[in-house]
């Protein structure tokens, strides 16, 4: 009498295992797909040999059993497909014929011996009073067993470095744990324990190996950062093809401030959808992630290049029309890039460097991007070498301060400058600061950066050459960064202290981005600065959301209309807004700074407005130290 007790335990473990990946929609993709039917054959044969255990029909019997078989020696191999895909090298299967014949062929030959068995009676025979007979062979087949064992433990050894030691010795562990329970089985026959073991080992994995909610995100319903991260180093490490197609909208940040928590998922999710439904009109098969910060991705083999290029360019057609969210309208900046690997990108910590930092990495086009189309331009390489022109910026010394001289209208001379940033690379030349910027404040570069430009500018006030000039003070930047950073009243104090610079020779910059990044540590470190002496600028005044009581509250004393501004000073309505923001900065007793004045005609219309100060290609553009010098001597010489 057999005990079936292991058995039925394995068909209710399985069936929970199976129902919860259904329900848990886990992502259609090879590897789960694998893992699924690696549970259901092993559900299969539980509930096969438990039938065969109870009917008496003979006939009956023979066909459950070799259901059985069938079923049982498919296990191994359906395990060696299931971790060749999870650790990504499947390709070498499929690429490789005598790899591929490795894998099918000894269970063809299982295939061989068990359908011959109503001739050979070599698997098993069953006697007319219902008496259950092994024959000799069923050793080969516990023999071809053995041998998938081998090959999954080796193919797992000699690619250990593509999974984590968790994962990797849970998946170690399952082709010996079976021949253990093999060989309990083999030894007591009654006792039916091979599946029960399979079970256990299944649940282990969808636990420890495949945990399904470590790489979904529930909220968007695709894949999340973690499985790109995971899926795109396995694939780079193991040398696979594949090209991927990213997406990222640029102005994630405001729109989610803008809508709130609730719309801006909702806005996620039906991009993630849109993807879904672009990635089965294509039939690209890719696996679709979102990575958090408005950035998608789509992975699929390079055999389907033209599958996932009309998933792109569908992608790309799609985004450049606004977005309905309910009855509100959704404006996308985005970008969109097709990238092969490893042609375009060859090792993981590059490619996730290059999605991280898409938006600096290839220019804004509302078409389809293809990396190799445009990485040889030199935009391209200098975008993608901005890590390192950077360092290269800072260790050898290439940053240098440019000043652009700022008109007192009262006074009718050059009266100050502002300081600003430029990087001049032994390569590329001059490198524009609205590229190296950004970059270096998302790899922490900007700190450095900043350091040195209060060094330099306090320098050149200390100097003799300075102090023949006229000028009553230097603006400096403060950026995002710095402005959160705990030390900075004391690095200012420090330095000036360094060249006996004085706090009323330096006004500082800064911008309503700056100040609402993170307002208790920015406000904390602006009433420091000013209780040292320190005068404020408001800088880009009239692009974000102009915050009134950001006004009233800073110690501000010059507020700085943007260039937008001058810029459209024809149009009625904005000439309306801009006379009478004048008027109310006025009456707060701000002095007010017009950015980007590039004609008589405006430096007109503003001075007439009562602004106190004019700064603008009209006078001069910015200008390396030496030649700003002359600049202003000059300035002064036809004043005399």
């Amino acid at each position: 009498m057999y005990n079936l007790y292991f058995e039925q335990a394995a068909i209710i473990i399985l069936t929970t295992l199976a129902v919860a990946l259904m329900i848990r929609r886990v992502a259609r993709e090879r590897t789960n797909t694998l893992f699924l039917a690696l549970i259901c054959a092993v559900l299969l044969t539980a509930v096969v040999d438990v039938a065969e255990a109870r009917v008496d029909n003979i006939r009956l019997r023979y066909v459950l059993n070799y259901i059985y078989f069938i079923l049982r020696n498919g296990t191994p191999p359906l395990f060696v497909l299931y971790i060749s895909s999870y650790m990504g090298i499947w390709h070498r299967l499929r690429g490789l014929r005598p790899l591929s014949l490795l894998t099918v062929i000894p269970y063809a030959v299982d295939l061989a011996i068990i359908f011959s068995n109503p001739v050979t009676r070599g698997v098993f025979c069953i006697d007319p009073d219902g008496t259950y007979h092994r024959g000799g062979l069923i050793y080969i087949l516990y023999g071809i067993a053995f041998y998938y064992i081998v090959l999954c433990m080796a193919a797992l050894i000699k690619n250990r470095r593509l999974m984590d030691f968790r994962r990797y010795i849970i998946l170690l562990m399952f082709e010996p744990f079976n021949a253990f329970a093999v060989l309990i089985q083999m030894q007591m026959p009654y006792l039916r324990i091979e599946v029960f073991g399979t079970a256990v080992l299944a649940v282990l994995i969808a636990v420890g190996v495949q945990r399904p909610e470590e790489y979904i995100d529930s909220a968007v319903g695709i894949n999340a950062g973690a499985g790109f991260i995971k899926d795109i180093r396995k694939t780079l490490d193991a040398g696979r093809s594949a090209t991927v197609v990213l997406f990222k909208y640029t102005n994630h940040r405001t729109l989610r401030d803008t809508l709130g928590f609730e719309l801006y998922t909702k806005l996620n999710r039906k991009l993630a959808d849109k993807l879904v439904h672009i990635n089965s009109l294509t039939a690209s098969k890719a696996t679709l992630y979102y990575l958090d910060r408005g950035t998608f991705a789509a992975i699929t083999s390079y055999s389907r290049y033209n599958m996932i290029y009309n998933l792109g360019r569908m992608l790309t057609d799609y985004i450049r029309t606004p977005i309905k969210l309910g009855i509100m309208e959704v404006e996308l900046d985005s970008r969109v890039c097709l990238i092969n690997c490893p042609g375009d990108i060859s090792d993981a910590d590059s490619f996730l460097s290059f999605a991280n930092q898409l938006e600096y990495r290839i220019p804004a086009d509302d078409k389809l991007v293809i990396m190799s189309d445009v990485s040889e331009s030199k935009d391209f390489k200098m975008r993608n070498e901005m890590n390192a022109i950077i360092n290269r910026g800072i260790e050898g010394h290439n940053f240098q301060m440019y000043y652009q001289p700022i008109y007192s209208i009262e006074k009718g001379r050059f009266t100050s400058a502002e300081a600003l940033i430029r990087l001049i690379d032994d390569e590329y030349g001059f490198v524009s600061p609205a590229l190296f910027i950004p970059v270096a404040e998302e790899i922490g570069a900007i700190h450095h950066i900043g350091d040195y430009v209060i060094d330099e500018v306090c320098r050149f006030i200390a100097s003799d050459t300075y102090k023949s000039m006229g000028l009553e003070y230097i603006e400096i930047n403060v950026s995002v960064a710095q402005c959160i950073e705990a030390d900075l009243p004391k690095k200012f104090e420090d330095t000036l202290r360094k060249y006996g610079v004085k706090t009323s020779q330096i006004n500082l910059e800064i911008t309503e981005t700056a100040v609402d990044y993170d307002p208790a540590v920015t406000d904390r470190n602006i009433a420091k600065l000013s209780e040292l002496g320190f005068s404020f600028s408001l800088d880009d005044y009239g692009t974000g959301y102009s915050n009134i009581k950001r006004v009233v509250t800073l110690p501000l004393d010059i507020v700085k209309l943007d260039k937008c501004l001058v810029d459209d000073m024809d149009n009625e309505s904005m000439w309306i807004m801009i006379k009478n923001t004048v008027k109310m900065l006025k009456s707060m007793d701000k002095k007010i700074l017009v950015e980007g004045v590039e004609e008589e005609r405006a430096l007109d219309k503003f001075k007439a407005l009562g602004c106190d100060y004019i700064q603008g290609f009209y006078f001069s553009k910015p200008l390396p130290e030496r030649e700003f010098v002359r600049f202003i001597r000059r300035s002064e010489e036809k004043k005399e």
